[in-house]
């Protein structure tokens, strides 16, 4: 040891090292490459994220010098430790998160995860035991307070510059790197070795890195300006849209979109054995329906976003990486949709789910899509569950689909968004539960029963298609129905697992109750609804009309791209400046709720009138009471009391307190002696 003291080129190596180290600029660089490490093997789930550096070394640069831009700015403060562990835990924060939400969803976490928290509690139950949340929340109570105890025990750099000048000194030494960094994350892409349009965002994540990826997340978002983007050039676009008169048959059929939750054929998997058919309705209407593979932009998640493409005709790719357009976009703008286009053509435009109104916000952004009607499931009544008891069964969607069907004299467009399939899909059978169907050799072994579980709901679906095709089949207006897959399920399956060598593809069929020929078509999602029109003789709508028109020029994803712009984000020149589609006035179920009656009866409240389920609640002077549902007709509420002047209410308010709806009476004046003396308060509007 002591030769090593004396040692003098290591002496000298020293020196040099620690005047080396002098330089604060100097420090952000070398914490960044553990944070970076530490990140990716997070991001891989596995540990050669410490290896990434020598692997990747460029990509790892990019992440890197991001990581270094961040911690930078600890610059700007004395307690540079603190600011620096401070911004190292969020970034490692931020890689556990996304390494927890791929575990259930197969889709990485981005800066849009950000806007669906609230739709992210409502299904974190069904994802993740109480034992689970109980210790990420312990997790992130336990960093806080060792983030407290740090910033009391961290020193300050000790400088003789006055604040002023350490502040100016720092911000200088901080925007080097952030210049630095732009400059070489910019050569990057243009030399394309790292890309900002991702297609797959899967394969992005594992490509370029989680660091680069979640902050071009953060920064990227809607639809990018085409360099050719001009009045000029979309005149030109228009132009040629408007080439093709527009035509529509006669007599208009009915059109019912069915989008069915996490559903496709299991038998698409490679190797996979069923104890009998799971599909034989579905796969029965392949054979003698027009069908073929749909492309979805989205695996094991994203319903909205599938929903999003085939009712808009718009590309996902466009938009920015895990963007939602129903939490950016649609929040505050009307959007050209398959609603506007087929109202103007004088259908009426229906949405039906059974799963909750403000799932993604749902409610609010149907009526930026044009439709009149939205029935959720809590307007629903007679619900049976899964056997998990986390969603409502497909087969009450065939009720409403008919009631919207009756519910006007002319044609009815009808979107149908199903939740049966959705996950997480249970290790082990509920008790009392025997699947009707069994497998073997499934990819991923470890999750065999949960899939096994899954089939069986897929099965159950195929039963629910079969009892709505005979009820349309009956029907005695023309119909066409169309069902598709939103994406697969929530499983570790990958494109070699698949016989199409796809997890992005799902499959459609295009059934009606009137002749019309077969054809066997692959399609992507946003081509769907306008090979539908362009199949049923309707040529309508700007981005419809382009997909039937130019789907196989050479400038069809560009233009379609642009028009994407212009419509959303741009000076809507295809509709010459302003567009003719408004906001619609939504209303929320088919049916008017309404109150006829109260009176107390034996120390309770009673309330009658019609359409009441199981989300109906009683206010009384807005204060709400618990309410139990004795039938459609009649609810009751123990211990309350009214008198004449009291405001009654009933009100829709979902599993999460939020009131969707409600209808106001007043009790009169008008008191009548009921057959046993007991007070009856008649209600007037």
């Amino acid at each position: 040891m002591e030769k090593l003291k004396n040692n003098k080129v290591l002496q000298k190596i020293k020196s040099i090292f620690d005047k080396i180290w002098t330089y604060d600029i100097l420090h952000p660089f070398c914490y960044a490459i553990l944070v970076t490490m530490i990140v990716e093997c997070f991001n891989r789930r596995n540990l050669t994220g410490i290896t990434f550096l020598f692997t990747h070394p460029v990509i790892f640069l990019a992440n890197m010098l991001i990581v270094t831009s961040c911690l930078s700015i600890g610059m700007l403060f004395k307690k540079r430790t603190f600011i620096y562990t401070l911004i190292s835990i969020i970034w490692i924060g931020l890689s556990i998160t996304n390494f927890v939400i791929k575990s259930v969803r197969k889709t990485p976490f981005t800066a849009m995860d950000f806007l669906v928290l609230d739709d992210a509690r409502k299904v974190a139950p069904m994802y993740l035991t109480v034992i689970n949340m109980i210790f990420i929340v312990l997790a992130i109570v336990l960093v806080i307070v060792a983030l407290v105890f740090l910033y009391r025990k961290t020193g300050k750099i000790k400088t003789e510059l006055s604040l002023k000048r350490f502040i100016i000194l720092g911000a200088g030494q901080s925007l080097i790197v952030i210049l630095f960094t732009y400059g070489i994350i910019t050569t990057l892409l243009l030399n394309k070795i790292i890309a900002a349009d991702f297609g797959n965002l899967s394969n992005a994540f594992q490509n370029y890195g989680f660091v680069y990826c979640f902050t071009t997340s953060v920064v990227d978002r809607g639809v990018h300006k085409d360099s050719d983007y001009s009045e000029e050039y979309v005149d030109s676009i228009k132009e040629t849209i408007d080439s093709v008169e527009t035509t529509t048959e006669e007599d208009e059929p009915n059109i019912i979109f069915l989008q069915l939750e996490s559903f496709f054929d299991p038998t698409e998997i490679k190797g996979l054995e069923l104890s009998s058919e799971a599909l034989p309705t579905f796969n029965k209407l392949q054979q003698e329906y027009t069908s073929g593979y749909l492309s979805v932009p989205v695996f094991g998640a994203g319903t909205v976003n599938t929903e999003f493409e085939v009712q808009t005709g718009m590309n996902l790719d466009d938009f920015g990486p895990g963007e939602y357009p129903y939490k950016t976009a649609l929040q505050n703008k009307v959007c050209e949709s398959s609603a506007y286009v087929l109202k103007d053509l004088g259908y009426s435009a229906h949405v039906i789910h059974n799963n909750t109104a403000t799932f993604y916000t749902r409610n609010k952004v149907f009526s930026r899509l044009g439709y009149d009607t939205f029935t959720p499931v809590e307007y629903m009544d007679g619900i049976s569950k899964t056997p998990n008891g986390n969603w409502a069964k497909d087969e009450i969607l065939t009720k409403y689909i008919k009631k919207a069907l009756d519910s006007t004299t002319g044609p009815d467009y009808i979107y149908t968004i199903s939740v049966e399939g959705h996950g997480d899909y249970p290790n082990e059978y509920p008790e009392g539960y025997t699947p009707e169907i069994t497998i073997k050799n499934f990819p991923d072994a470890d999750n065999t029963v949960a899939f096994e579980y899954y089939v069986n709901m897929a099965h159950d679906m195929d039963k629910f298609i079969a009892q709505l095709i005979d009820e349309l089949s009956n029907y005695d207006e023309k119909t066409v129905l169309v069902m598709y897959g939103d994406h697969l399920p929530t499983f570790n399956l990958k494109d070699e697992d698949m016989k199409h060598n796809s997890i992005y593809e799902t499959e459609y069929v295009m059934w009606s109750n009137f002749d019309m020929d077969k054809e066997n078509v692959n399609l992507e999602a946003y081509q769907l609804t306008s090979y539908v029109f362009s199949r049923l003789n309707i040529s309508q709508g700007n981005i419809f009309k382009y997909h039937q028109l130019s789907k196989d020029s050479e400038d069809y994803l560009k233009d379609l791209k642009i028009l994407e712009y212009d419509i959303l984000y741009g000076n809507q020149d295809i509709y010459n400046g302003e567009s003719p589609y408004k906001q619609t006035d939504l209303k929320l179920g088919l049916d008017d709720i309404t109150i006829t009656n109260a009176y107390e009866y034996e120390g309770d409240l009673f309330v009658e009138g019609s359409y009441f389920n199981d989300y109906s609640t009683v206010l009384v002077n807005s204060k709400k009471y618990s309410t139990q549902k004795i039938n459609d007709r009649l609810l009751k509420v123990e211990g309350a009391s009214i008198k004449d002047g009291d405001i009654i209410s009933v009100a829709q308010i979902d599993k999460d307190g939020v009131e969707l709806s409600r209808v106001i009476y007043l009790v009169s004046s008008n008191v009548k002696e009921s057959a046993k003396d007991e007070k009856m308060f008649r209600l007037v509007a």
